[in-house]
C-alpha cells in the first residue's frame, strides 16, 4: 500500500485534493471515510466530478463502479532505451517544466547566435542575412515550445 494524492474537481469550481491509499498491484484505491462521506455529499447536488490520482509523477484517472474505486496503473519502463523512450514521449509534469527551461535556454543562445553571426561578418550579404534570420526565427519557435513546455496540466 501506498499513499497518493487524489484531486477531485467538480464542474461549480470545487476542487477537493486529499491522500488515499493505493494498491500498485491491483490498482485499488481506498478513500479516506471524510472524503467518501464528502463526495456522497456532493454527488446530491453536483454533477460527475473529474477525478484523478497522482502517481508515478503521472495524473492517473479513477473510475468508480459499485462503491469501490481502481486506477489502471501503466506499467515501468525496463532500463535501456524503452525508458529514455517512455521519458520523451510521456514526461512527466516535472520533466515538461524542465524541457521547456532548456528550450528557453537554447532560445536566448540562438537570438544571441544571430546577434553574434551579424556583427562578425565581415560585410552585410545575403548568406548573414539569411542565417541570422534562421537563428533569429529558431529561437522564437524554441521560445515558444518552452512557453507551452512550461504550461500547468
Amino acid at each position: 500500500m501506498k499513499l497518493a494524492k487524489v484531486k477531485v474537481e467538480y464542474t461549480g469550481g470545487t476542487t477537493i485534493t486529499e491522500r488515499v491509499t493505493l494498491d500498485p498491484a491491483t490498482g485499488q484505491v481506498t478513500l479516506p471515510p471524510r472524503l467518501h462521506a464528502l463526495l456522497k455529499a456532493m454527488d446530491e447536488t453536483e454533477c460527475s466530478p473529474a477525478f484523478g490520482l497522482e502517481y508515478g509523477g503521472q495524473i492517473l484517472s479513477v473510475v468508480a463502479s459499485d462503491g469501490t474505486y481502481n486506477v489502471s496503473i501503466p506499467e515501468e519502463a525496463k532500463p535501456g532505451i524503452r525508458q529514455v523512450l517512455n521519458a520523451i514521449l510521456y514526461p512527466s509534469k516535472d520533466q515538461r517544466q524542465q524541457n521547456g527551461r532548456y528550450m528557453h535556454t537554447l532560445s536566448a543562445a540562438s537570438i544571441g547566435g544571430a546577434v553574434g553571426y551579424v556583427h562578425a561578418a565581415p560585410m552585410l550579404d545575403l548568406q548573414t542575412v539569411v542565417g541570422a534570420a534562421g537563428l533569429g526565427a529558431l529561437g522564437v519557435l524554441l521560445w515558444y515550445g518552452g512557453l507551452l513546455a512550461m504550461k500547468g496540466e
